[in-house]
């Protein structure tokens, strides 16, 4: 059962920032900013503030060059600028713009330009914006500014944390995907288990969208994500009892999120190790990725697993074949709007980190190019091969059959059976349904030659007439005796 929650408000990314346009940051402008009104005739600073928030940024770009042919010196046209840039992922325009803000005197400009810098990891003049902007409201205690530099100042802490500790890791490709359908694109053995999508949870089972459904290996257990009463996305965990029917879902633990979302899950083969996505004040900003270890009586306290793997964007639904030896996560980093970027890497036995040193640091802790994160030399042949494999597997684990269950299963391949006997009588029903199916193909092309004027073929179609009814009989009594000999039950 869905739970209906819009996609765009759980994805709570740097977007948040982008779209909303605070308020605050433009009342707080140095005071010899220009009225609120453009210029005469045109629109006021808040009509064009409700344009970017609402996505018209050529609307919005319009009314702010007419307002600065009239007030070229406003400095609040050029912040608004900015924000309007920023909007449409064009940073090095919003610089600029946030630039000759500040020239002409917002002080805010430093905030922006500072979350830009910290974004693109330039730590270091991200600190000399903040230090900028502190020293101004100092200067100007009279006018009793508010500091709002608190949050950005919390995210570049963490953000040089995190540049201190990234992962040598080796990314070998990228592919971009619809957001929608992003899970298409994660190529999984069976024994890593499986990402769903929620149309797997079984009949009347709660969810919230948007989630993906981690499943085991042995189809035993299944994770994943609903809304709290406070709108907080907190994990679920399902598991399928002796009789194969499900026990009632229970939350994984509510501390996960440590008071924000936790989603995405997926549960490594030992079976203790979870990864998933939260929001919370550890991240770097929207969803980063995390990961806990079960002790034996619950999960412990999540550890944020640092670059390049999270970003200040949204990044999310790690997953790891051990078979294969290849890694997966998705991200919006790159901010290509409905479509985002999958990462393919090669999971480490043991952490190891690029060397701060190394000036490839920030370049490999963003991604910028995958390629700074190949050895010399590099050959991922084999590795294609593996996930080639893979696909071949899962061509080969196509559906053999489909059998709804009484008790919620859907059982599509031999294996998922749990009775050797109801698998034998599987095998039956499909043999018999293929001949059905091509007895009904024949008699169709009797009934056109008959209908051509061949009336020769009359008492044939009269017997395959009369062999279909029965065969199409036959097919509903071993269906039932398929499903009495895997439940143990009478067929309703």
């Amino acid at each position: 059962m869905l739970i209906e929650i819009n996609h765009f408000q759980q994805m709570k990314s740097i977007y948040k920032y982008i779209t909303a346009i605070a308020l605050t940051g433009v009342a707080g402008l140095a005071a010899d900013a220009a009225p609120k009104t453009a210029a005469k005739g045109g629109k006021s600073m808040e009509e064009i503030e409700r344009m970017i928030r609402r996505g018209a940024l050529d609307e919005a770009t319009e009314a702010l060059d007419s307002a600065a042919a009239v007030q070229p010196k406003n400095a609040q046209l050029d912040y608004l600028r900015g924000k309007c840039l920023v909007a449409g992922n064009d940073d090095a325009g919003a610089i600029e713009a946030f630039e000759n803000a500040h020239r002409k005197g917002s002080n805010d400009a430093l905030l922006e330009l500072a979350e830009i810098a910290v974004r693109e990891y330039r730590v270091d003049d991200a600190e000399n914006n903040i230090d900028d902007y502190k020293a101004y409201i100092t200067k100007n205690k009279r006018k009793k500014l508010a500091d709002n530099s608190g949050d950005i100042a919390s995210q570049l802490i963490r953000t040089r944390s995190m540049l201190d500790r990234v992962e040598k890791i080796v990314v070998f490709d990228s592919i971009t995907v619809d957001k929608d359908a992003f899970l298409d694109a994660y190529r999984l053995s069976p024994e890593a288990g499986s990402l769903n999508y929620p149309d797997i949870l079984p009949e009347d089972t709660d969810y919230s969208d948007p989630t993906v459904v981690y499943c085991t290996e042995d189809g035993r257990e299944m994770l994943w994500g609903i809304q709290n009463d406070e709108s907080i996305f907190t994990l679920q965990s399902m598991h399928r009892l002796a009789d194969n029917t499900w026990e009632k879902p229970e939350s994984v633990g509510d501390h996960l999120g440590q008071g924000s979302d936790a989603n995405y899950p997926f549960l490594m083969p030992d079976g203790v190790t979870l990864y998933f996505a939260s929001d919370n004040e550890e991240s770097l900003g929207g969803l980063d990725i995390f990961v806990s270890r079960n002790n034996g009586t619950g999960f412990l306290q999540p550890q944020n697993i640092g670059m390049p793997y999270n970003s200040p964007y949204d990044d999310y639904m790690l997953a790891i074949d051990e078979l294969t030896g290849v890694g997966f996560w998705a991200s919006d980093r790159n901010r290509l709007g409905d479509k985002i970027t999958i990462y393919l890497f090669i999971p480490s036995q043991s952490r190891v980190n690029v060397d701060l040193d190394d000036p490839t640091l920030a370049r490999r802790a963003s991604l910028r190019s995958i390629r700074d994160t190949w050895p010399e030399n590099a050959d991922f042949s084999k590795i294609h091969q593996a996930l080639d494999n893979v696909n071949e597997n899962v061509k080969k684990r196509a559906r053999q059959f489909e059998l709804s269950l009484p008790d919620g299963r859907v059982l599509t391949r031999y294996k998922q059976f749990t009775s050797q006997h109801a698998a034998d009588l599987m095998a039956q029903y499909v043999d018999l349904k293929k001949a059905t199916d091509k007895a009904k193909e024949r008699l169709a092309a009797l009934r056109i030659e008959y209908g051509n004027g061949k009336t020769g073929v009359g008492p044939e179609i009269l017997t395959m007439e009369a062999d279909i009814t029965q065969a199409e009989a036959q097919l509903k009594r071993v269906a039932n005796d398929v499903i009495r000999a895997e439940t143990g039950g009478n067929v309703k």
